[in-house]
């Protein structure tokens, strides 16, 4: 199975955007609405509102809605909701896309009245990132995108790159690949050419390694053996069925299903995805979820197992 993106929002209509906003303001009941609150509750996010139209009261304006907007406002003002901001994110370092999330105006606002958005934050007492200077790894891009898409049982949104989620700001993804949609589309081309972990109908009982032998791969699955273990099982547990993207809080793990203290390899047929809870109370004794492996890579489920039970 290959990941499949969603459906690519940079085509979609003005009267599509419009409307999500206008929804968003009738679900609130009010007629002006803030970029968290869109971001909260909107289908796209505030900061496709502001490049699409320039600006997030333009967007506002445009759809109908009512906007307060403001012409020169004192770098003071600027300063106290940058300081704001960052009291909120308990760090004294802001990013564009932080900032754009919980900030009262335009990133462009603070660009122009500093002349960059360093100068900006450097006026607030704050610190320039550093990943601002630096080159990241795309390696380090996909882990952290292939944590994030984990953590949320779900494709990320732009909106969604914010600490403490995640590790990388948007606009670190967006300087290297040229947009968020280009990053995605990056990411999943190399999870989904990149399956190189055993695919063969191997059950799970054959993944032991022998005790005379050195155990390879290493115990922590890759990025990318990781996700092709939470693709395989929709991102759901395969013991309770809950996911992050429908159950709050919910956080999942890679399991070894027969366990690495056990002789148990972190190959792909003995692995599976578990919530923190089920984990937990798994511990270390095995736990047959699945019974075997179909030639396409696909689980074969059957009633979960544990030796000693009765069929």
């Amino acid at each position: 199975m290959k990941y499949v993106l969603d459906p690519d929002n940079r085509n979609c209509p003005d009267d599509v955007l419009f409307g999500d906003l206008e929804t968003v303001a009738n679900q609130l009941g009010k007629r002006a609405i803030t970029k968290d609150e869109y971001n909260r509750h909107g289908r796209f996010s505030a900061s496709t509102m502001q490049k699409r139209f320039g600006s997030w009261n333009e967007a506002l304006h445009k759809a109908g809605l009512s906007v307060a907007k403001r012409m020169s406002i004192p770098k003071d003002e600027l300063i106290a909701d940058l300081v704001r901001v960052s009291d909120a994110l308990g760090t004294n370092v802001v990013t564009t896309t932080e900032y754009a999330s919980l900030g009262k105006f335009a990133v462009p606002t603070l660009q122009h009245a500093f002349g960059s958005w360093p100068a900006a934050v450097r006026s607030a007492g704050l610190a320039v990132s550093p990943l601002a200077r630096s080159r990241v790894a795309v390696e380090d891009l996909f882990t952290n995108m292939a944590e994030l898409w984990g953590a949320l049982g779900r494709q990320p949104k732009q909106a969604d790159l914010v600490a403490p989620r995640s590790k990388l700001s948007h606009d670190v993804y967006v300087r290297r690949f040229g947009s968020w949609r280009a990053a995605l589309e990056a990411f999943v081309d190399s999870a989904n050419s990149s399956e190189k972990e055993p695919s063969d109908p191997t059950p799970v009982s054959a993944v032991v390694s022998q005790s005379e032998a050195p155990r390879s791969p290493p115990r922590d699955p890759s990025w990318r053996l990781r996700f092709l273990v939470y693709r395989r099982d929709r991102f759901t547990c395969v013991a309770c069925g809950r996911s992050p993207a429908t159950h709050l809080g919910v956080v999942l793990h890679v399991d070894h299903v027969v366990p690495w203290s056990r002789g148990g390899l972190t190959v792909l047929p003995n692995l599976q995805t578990l919530c923190g809870t089920c984990n937990i109370g798994k511990s270390d004794l095995p736990m047959n979820i699945h019974a075997g492996v179909t030639p396409d890579g696909e689980l074969e489920p059957q009633a979960a197992q544990i030796p000693g039970d009765s069929p």
